[in-house]
C-alpha cells in the first residue's frame, strides 16, 4: 500500500466514522479507482471505557490493521486520529511474520504480583519481627489464617462455594481484585459470568450511542439479554468470605469469565468493594 492509497482510505473512513449509523460491526467497502489499486473493506470495533469515553476503530477487514480510530468523549467531543503510514507499513510486515506466542499483559501483571508477593513473605519470614500491617492491608491481615501463606477469599452463592480468589491487586482504598480459581461447583454457573461482560459493554455502548440520536435495531435486544443476565446474577446472593469463616461486608461482588474470550482458562477475576467501617 502507498501513501496516497492510505491517505485516500482515512478521507473516506474519516467521514464515515462520524455518521449516525456507523457503530460496532459496521462495514464499508471503498472501491479501486484513482488513488486506490484495489477494493478495500473496512469494518468497525468499538470500545466503551468506564469513564463513558467511546473508542471506535477504522480496521481492514482481511488483515486486521487500523486506519483510523474516532474518540468521542462522554460530553460529546470528537477527535480522529489516523494511524501514520510507517506504521501501517510495518503492521503489514509483522502480520506476514510468525510470531512466537507472547505472555498476555495481565498474565504478566499477574505473575509479577505473585513473585512481590513471594519476596514480601520471605521478608517477613527472615525478619526478626513481624513487618507490620499497613493500614491498606487491615482486611487482609483479618483473613490470614497462617503467616507461610496467602489468604484466601471464598465465594460463596447461597451457601454453595464457587472458588477463592487471593483479592492480590489494589485497586483503591477498599476495592481489591484478584484470578479468581474456580471450584468444580462453579460451572453450574459460568454461562451467566461469560456472557455477562459482552452483554454489559454491548448495554453501555447502546445507551451511548442512542445519547448522540444512533439508534440500533439490536439495542432493544442488548438490554433485554443485560437485564436477563443481571436478574439471574442477584439472584445468585454472591458473597466472599475469609477463611477464617468471617464474611467481608462488601458494597460490591463482581465476577468476570473471560476465559473463552481470552481462550485462557486463568482469564477469571473476581472484584470486591468492602466497607471498611461496617467490617471492622
Amino acid at each position: 500500500m502507498t501513501k496516497e492509497e492510505l491517505e485516500h482510505i482515512q478521507a473516506v473512513t474519516c467521514g464515515w466514522l462520524k455518521k449516525p449509523g456507523t457503530g460496532k460491526g459496521s462495514r464499508l467497502t471503498i472501491p479501486a479507482g484513482g488513488a486506490l489499486s484495489r477494493t478495500v473493506e473496512v469494518s468497525v470495533s468499538a470500545l466503551l471505557t468506564f469513564d463513558n469515553v467511546l473508542i471506535m476503530s477504522a480496521n481492514d477487514s482481511e488483515t486486521g490493521i487500523c486506519y483510523t480510530k474516532l474518540i468521542r468523549q462522554a460530553d460529546g467531543l470528537e477527535e480522529v486520529f489516523d494511524t501514520p503510514f510507517e506504521k501501517i507499513a510495518a503492521d503489514s510486515v509483522a502480520s506476514r511474520t510468525p510470531k512466537p506466542p507472547l505472555m498476555r499483559a495481565t498474565q504478566r501483571r499477574y505473575q509479577e504480583a505473585m513473585d512481590r508477593l513471594v519476596r514480601t513473605q520471605q521478608a517477613d519470614a527472615n525478619a526478626s519481627v513481624p513487618s507490620p500491617v499497613s493500614t491498606d492491608d487491615w482486611w487482609i491481615e483479618k483473613a490470614t489464617c497462617g503467616a507461610d501463606q496467602p489468604p484466601k477469599f471464598l465465594l460463596y452463592t447461597n451457601g454453595k462455594l464457587l472458588g477463592y480468589s487471593l483479592l492480590e491487586r489494589v485497586l483503591s482504598d477498599g476495592k481489591r481484585s484478584g484470578r479468581f480459581h474456580a471450584s468444580e461447583d462453579y460451572f453450574e454457573y459460568a454461562d451467566i459470568f461469560a456472557a455477562f461482560p459482552q452483554a454489559e459493554n454491548d448495554w453501555l455502548e447502546a445507551n451511548v450511542q442512542e445519547a448522540y440520536g444512533i439508534f440500533e435495531a439490536e439495542n432493544d435486544g442488548y438490554r433485554k439479554k443485560f437485564a436477563q443476565l443481571s436478574a439471574q446474577v442477584d439472584a445468585l446472593e454472591l458473597y466472599v468470605e475469609a477463611e477464617s469463616g468471617n464474611r467481608l461486608e462488601a458494597s460490591e461482588v463482581r465476577l468476570e469469565d473471560l476465559s473463552h474470550k481470552y481462550d485462557d482458562q486463568t482469564e477469571r477475576w473476581l472484584h470486591v468493594t468492602v466497607n471498611k467501617e461496617e467490617s471492622e
